[in-house]
């Protein structure tokens, strides 16, 4: 990673997304998280992606920040998502409900064109990496819009790797599904009853038994994956993937 580079991460202020930030490889860099919540020592872009006008202004802000000639690659990290809304339907609240909807399917699809184009435009060789799950593999009782959120990415992610072809010089479009990594959204996720996310108890016993990995462990995968070459449109798994059944991850 010789060349001048641009990183922006959604979900830059917890979890794998903070992981990867610190796990940046390139020192000289520029490193630009994306995410409500401020994350020190990285620059700044605060955005609810659950909010469709914050879309258009980080598209702007990829334009902007590729247009001025500076970058010779670009990174972007789609790692926001949520668990805002998640539970049995019936009973999850309505607002909330379309916020994680927004979040876990729209914004990544949005977004991604965004950055694409954006660096079309600026002739930058560009890597786009979507944080997808097992979960877009199944239904699972209670996380209805983040099951299928994550299955809309990684049908995005083929569909764009399909058409931009796989020729040098192409953009590089590919999806990592994250297993039995001990972020604070899981932990969130085992604190919920068993009525309203069954998968929550087998969330708790990995945890009991220390059958997880780190956000940063996940991390520095991921930038070994980047690294080392990611076949176009794949779904790399990351983290636990030899121990966790997919059905339970």
């Amino acid at each position: 990673m010789s060349d001048k580079m641009v990183i922006w991460v959604s979900g830059a202020s917890s979890g794998i997304g903070a992981a990867f930030v610190d796990a940046v490889p390139d020192e000289s860099a520029r490193v630009i998280g994306i995410s409500r919540r401020e994350r020190p020592n990285v620059e700044q872009l605060t955005a609810d992606l659950g909010d469709p006008t914050s879309w258009a202004e980080v598209g702007e802000h990829f334009d902007q920040v590729l247009g001025d000639g500076q970058f010779e690659q670009a990174l972007f990290f789609h790692c926001a998502g949520t668990i805002e809304g998640i539970g049995p339907l019936v009973a999850t609240e309505s607002a909330a409900y379309t916020h994680g909807v927004m979040v876990n399917a729209a914004a990544g699809q949005v977004l991604g064109r965004a950055f694409v184009v954006a660096a079309a435009r600026a002739d930058v060789r560009a890597t786009l990496v979507m944080c997808s799950s097992p979960a877009a593999k199944t239904g699972l009782s209670g996380l209805s819009h983040y099951c299928a959120g994550k299955a809309a990415l990684e049908h995005w992610v083929r569909s764009v790797a399909a058409e931009v072809g796989d020729e040098p010089g192409a953009p590089r479009v590919f999806s990592v599904s994250p297993r039995g990594v001990d972020t604070a959204m899981m932990r969130e996720t085992m604190e919920r009853s068993p009525a309203e996310i069954p998968l929550a108890g087998v969330f708790r016993k990995a945890a009991s038994e220390a059958a997880m990995v780190t956000p940063s462990q996940t991390a520095t995968q991921i930038w070994q994956a980047i690294t080392a070459g990611v076949p176009q449109g794949a779904v790399l798994p990351v983290g636990i993937t030899d121990q966790i059944p997919e059905s339970e991850s």
